[in-house]
């Protein structure tokens, strides 16, 4: 978008079925580590070097992405099998900001996952996005299971509620229960 001089950079996770790519404005740039720059206004580098987000990802091969952006902005991808991780590092954004990573006020206390559903809700407004396109909405058996069994039953109905009041009429149930299980799972990094 105008961020990057009206560029669109994507970066895919490493199997071919999850896209395999780096792309810059729909075409494939570092196909092997290196570098690259995106029209004078962004820099990406391409290596396995870097502190990984969580040791759980340590058994892999690191294929990373560093991206170096406007406003001091850094973008680190982290580029797995079949996901991918991120890691953003910037100063506040003048007049704040807000999303998945919390307000950036400085009180890590309210930007639990919960926190930042009841401040923006659970799903990003179609204008917001940051990605080209949305992760498909998907509500597994285990998923399934997990709320029957582990979300309480007042968090249960108290997530319905909030997934009623939030998505729009004709939602579909898929979409209704994997808002619910956001609801009450959110809050877990590998739920």
């Amino acid at each position: 978008g105008p961020f990057i001089g009206n560029h669109v950079i994507e970066v895919e996770p490493m199997e071919k079925e999850f896209g395999g790519s780096i792309l810059v404005d729909g075409e494939p740039v570092l196909a092997q580590y290196g570098t690259y720059s995106v029209g004078g206004v962004a820099t990406l580098t391409y290596d396995g070097v870097g502190e990984l987000p969580d040791m759980a990802a340590s058994q892999w091969t690191k294929n990373i992405v560093h991206m170096a952006l406007p406003r001091g902005i850094s973008l680190t991808v982290y580029r797995w099998g079949n996901y991918l991780d991120l890691r953003i590092q910037m100063q506040p954004l003048p007049g704040g900001q807000d999303g998945s990573c919390g307000n950036f006020n400085g009180d890590a206390a309210d930007d639990t996952t919960q926190a930042v559903f009841e401040r923006i809700g659970a799903r990003i407004g179609q204008g917001e996005m940051l990605f080209t396109q949305r992760a498909p909405i998907e509500f597994t058996k285990q998923m399934e299971e997990m709320l029957r069994n582990d979300c309480t039953a007042d968090d249960l109905i108290a997530s319905q509620q909030k997934c009623q009041k939030e998505l729009p009429q004709a939602a579909s149930t898929m979409m209704m229960n994997s808002c619910i299980y956001d609801q009450c799972f959110g809050m877990n990094e590998h739920a």
